[in-house]
C-alpha cells in the first residue's frame, strides 16, 4: 500500500513507507500488525529482561538535561531536553496524567498549544490531549510502539465543554466514531472533522493516523484539500488521531518517517485496501495474535539514558 506500507526491521522496530508489489505488501502488512499488536500487550507477559528495561524508561521522571533533541526513530529513539505539557492549558486538558507520558519536543508542546488555541476559537471547547512520550522519550511497555523520539500525540475526537475533573482525566474513556472498523457511526460530523483539518493543514506534520471510515469520510468531502495526503488509515484510532510531527530544523540524529507524496492524496486503491477481505483476514488474525514485542534496538545515544 503505497504511502503506509514500506521497509520493515523487525530488529528495530522501524517503519520507512515505500511503494511494494501485492505480495511484498501482503508480507509487510503481516509483519507490521504484528508490531501493533505487540505494543498493547502487559507486563505480565513480557519476558523478563525485556521488562527491566521497560521499566528503566518509565521510572525516569525527569527530561535529560541539554538542547532538545529528537534522537532516532518514532519506534526507536530518545528525547533529550523534553518539555512537559502542562496538564491544563487555556484551550485544552491533558488526560491520563497518572502515566507521565505528557513530554514532547518543545516544537510538538507548541503545536498542541497552537492546535488547541485554533480550534478553541472555533467551538469554544477544550481540545483533550492523550498521550506524547516519557520524560526521556523511549519505548513504553504498554500502550505504543512508537511515541519515542518526541514527536508524537494522540488526541482525542472528543472536546469538551468543562474541565475534566482529576477522576474523569483518570477513568473517562473516549468515546469511539467508528462500528465493525468499517463504518462511521452517526455521532461522527463536521466537529471532528474541522478537528482534522486544523490538525493536518499545517506543514510541519509528517503524517496524521486515523480509522479507515474516518479517512474515506475526508476523501469525500476533502477530495481537493492541499493537506489531505497527510492524513493516512491505520488500524484502530476510532477514537482518536494520532499527530506525528517531522523532525523539526537540522537534527541528525533525528531520524524521520519517508515523505509522502502531496500529488497522492491516499484516496484510490490503497484507501480501498482497507475495506477488503484481505484486510478483513488481517484483523482477524490481529485479534487473535499472541506475539509479544520485544525490547527495540535503541540508537547508541539512547542506550546510556536511563
Amino acid at each position: 500500500m503505497r504511502g503506509v506500507l514500506g521497509i520493515f526491521n523487525a530488529n528495530k522496530d522501524t517503519l520507512r513507507m515505500k511503494a511494494s508489489s501485492p505480495e511484498r505488501r501482503l508480507a509487510l502488512v503481516r509483519a507490521l500488525l504484528a508490531v501493533l499488536a505487540l505494543s498493547s500487550l502487559g507486563a505480565a507477559a513480557q519476558p523478563a529482561a525485556d521488562k527491566v528495561l521497560f521499566d528503566q524508561w518509565a521510572s525516569v521522571t525527569e527530561p535529560l538535561p541539554g538542547p532538545a533533541t529528537p534522537i532516532g526513530f518514532y519506534s526507536a529513539g530518545c528525547l533529550q531536553g523534553a518539555q512537559a505539557l502542562s496538564l491544563d492549558g487555556a484551550d485544552y486538558a491533558v488526560m491520563r496524567p497518572s502515566r507521565r507520558r505528557f513530554y514532547g519536543h518543545p516544537s510538538l508542546v507548541s503545536y498542541l498549544t497552537e492546535l488547541a488555541a485554533r480550534t478553541h476559537n472555533d467551538n469554544r471547547k477544550l481540545l483533550l490531549i492523550g498521550d506524547l512520550g516519557l520524560p526521556r522519550g523511549g519505548p513504553m511497555l504498554t500502550g505504543h510502539a512508537s511515541h519515542q523520539n518526541g514527536l508524537d500525540a494522540d488526541i482525542w475526537f472528543m472536546t469538551r465543554a468543562n474541565r475534566p475533573t482529576n477522576v474523569e482525566r483518570e477513568r473517562l474513556s473516549a468515546p469511539g466514531f467508528v462500528a465493525g472498523r468499517k463504518r462511521l457511526r452517526s455521532t461522527w460530523g463536521a466537529a471532528q472533522a474541522r478537528l482534522l483539518v486544523a490538525a493536518a493543514d499545517n506543514a510541519a506534520i509528517n503524517r496524521i493516523f486515523v480509522s479507515p471510515p474516518i479517512k474515506r469520510y475526508m476523501c469525500r468531502n476533502f477530495s481537493t484539500a492541499p493537506w489531505l495526503y497527510r492524513v493516512r488509515p491505520w488500524w484502530g484510532h476510532e477514537d482518536h488521531f494520532h499527530v506525528r510531527l517531522k523532525c523539526p530544523g537540522d537534527r541528525p540524529l533525528c531520524r524521520e518517517q519517508d515523505a509522502l507524496d502531496p500529488a497522492d492524496n491516499g484516496c484510490g486503491a490503497d484507501l480501498d485496501w482497507w475495506f477488503s477481505r484481505e484486510a478483513d483476514r488481517e484483523w482477524a488474525r490481529l485479534a487473535a495474535s499472541t506475539e509479544l514485542r520485544p525490547f527495540p534496538e535503541l540508537p547508541a545515544e539512547c542506550k546510556a539514558i536511563p
